[in-house]
């Protein structure tokens, strides 16, 4: 095994995410969030055993300048080219324990600073936010985002729900000193939005985030990964802390097995009141879930302003699309799908999850971007677009390129 974690990697929501690079500085997060969806897929295979025991290792950082100072050299060049937005805490968080200890992501931020590369963090962590070392390189570091994650204002609760996360007061602190760092801008980060710890307070914490002078929010409702040893394990935890046994709960208001996400009619409610406060705040307001995504501001649901330069060639994209005209071709977001997916094949994308090998095999030859190209033309797909957005997108014929139309039908 490599002394270095290989990182970046494409996301497996690439079909619709705005910032398909992903990157974590560390291979282990000191945080011991019971919801995580990283140790989901963490906690398995031959690297179970170090990450369960917190063995961590960094990315080698003269790799990571050189695919940047050259991005010929690795298939995330075109991307590096183009300039578009590196998410950066997909898996890890780059501000916890660890880099408290050995300090990798500091040294990135002052080669990402040198070379003026915009950034979109996810972070719990707020030590960092009063550390002069760090605030110095984010300060009118006007492409620079940062995403708050906070799913309740109950401590009690949130200490036992995110073992060794700063509180959420803390948090909330921590965006008003990056707001007030005339930086890119910080943005709530209310995922997942779990009922019974989150529903007592999430519209106070929306209002207090916004007096913050956090200026969007992003929100997503917990899934529950049925597969996941360690989430079973937390099963009688989790009853406790949300008040009723919510596996049961959504087993019975899920569709699908294994990966369970709750139906709409239930989200519905929610989101519409957090928009109305967001709307009240005047703050941006984004939806990460599948289902009702066109309710977000623009094409990012990770909470980006629409003059920013993220990928436009995914399906959140083409919903707004579909939303402004009615309904939309997929040459209206070919161009960064070709242009950021085709010099590598579906097969050996850095990180991408194929799900099995059968499933590799079948789209054996593809490059990414035919792949995306294969989910728009296969409704039955469960990527495609009519598939993931549960018919709001909905195939209505075919374009002169013999590519399907979807209309719009919320």
């Amino acid at each position: 095994m490599s002394n270095y974690y290989q990182s970046p990697r494409w996301s497996g929501e690439i079909a619709d995410c705005s910032m398909p690079m992903t990157f974590d500085t560390y291979s282990n997060c000191s945080f011991g969030c019971l919801y995580c969806f990283s140790q989901f897929q963490r906690a398995i295979g031959n690297g179970k055993d170090e990450y369960l025991a917190k063995q961590v290792r960094s990315v080698n950082i003269n790799k990571i300048k050189k695919m940047f100072i050259e991005p010929e050299s690795s298939q995330f060049g075109h991307y590096i080219q183009q300039r578009k937005v590196m998410q950066w805490g997909g898996l890890s968080d780059q501000f916890d324990g660890f880099e408290r200890k050995h300090g990798k992501t500091l040294e990135l931020l002052k080669f990402f600073k040198e070379i003026n590369y915009p950034l979109c963090f996810s972070t719990k962590s707020v030590w960092w936010t009063k550390d002069e070392r760090y605030m110095e390189l984010f300060r009118g570091q006007k492409n620079w985002n940062v995403k708050f994650s906070i799913i309740t204002l109950d401590e009690k609760k949130a200490s036992v729900m995110e073992r060794g996360v700063p509180t959420p007061k803390e948090r909330l602190e921590a965006i008003e000193r990056i707001a007030h760092a005339d930086c890119g801008g910080a943005t709530l980060r209310l995922r997942p939005f779990i009922l019974g710890v989150s529903t007592p307070s999430y519209l106070d914490l929306i209002r207090l985030a916004g007096d913050a002078g956090a200026t969007a929010l992003s929100t997503e409702f917990f899934c529950v990964e049925q597969r996941s040893n360690t989430l079973k394990e937390k099963t009688e935890l989790f009853k406790e802390l949300c008040g009723f046994d919510i596996f049961k709960f959504y087993k019975k208001y899920s569709y699908g097995c294994g990966y369970l996400r709750l139906n709409k009619k239930i989200k519905k409610p929610f989101f519409d009141r957090m928009k109305s406060v967001c709307d009240s705040k005047g703050m941006r307001f984004y939806v990460s879930d599948a289902h009702y995504k066109d309710m977000c501001n623009n094409g990012s649901c990770c909470g980006l302003p629409e003059d920013w330069n993220y990928s436009r060639g995914q399906f959140g994209e083409a919903l707004q699309i579909a939303k402004k005209k009615g309904f939309v071709k997929y040459s209206d977001i070919n161009k960064d799908i070709n242009s950021l997916l085709s010099g590598f094949e579906y097969g050996k994308a850095s990180g991408f999850n194929c799900n099995s090998s059968e499933k590799r095999a079948h789209f054996d030859g593809m490059t990414m971007a035919d792949y995306m190209r294969w989910l728009w033309n296969n409704p039955q797909a469960g990527q495609s677009p009519y598939k993931m957005f549960e018919g709001v997108m909905k195939p209505v014929g075919k374009d002169e390129n013999g590519d399907l139309i979807y209309k719009y039908t919320p």
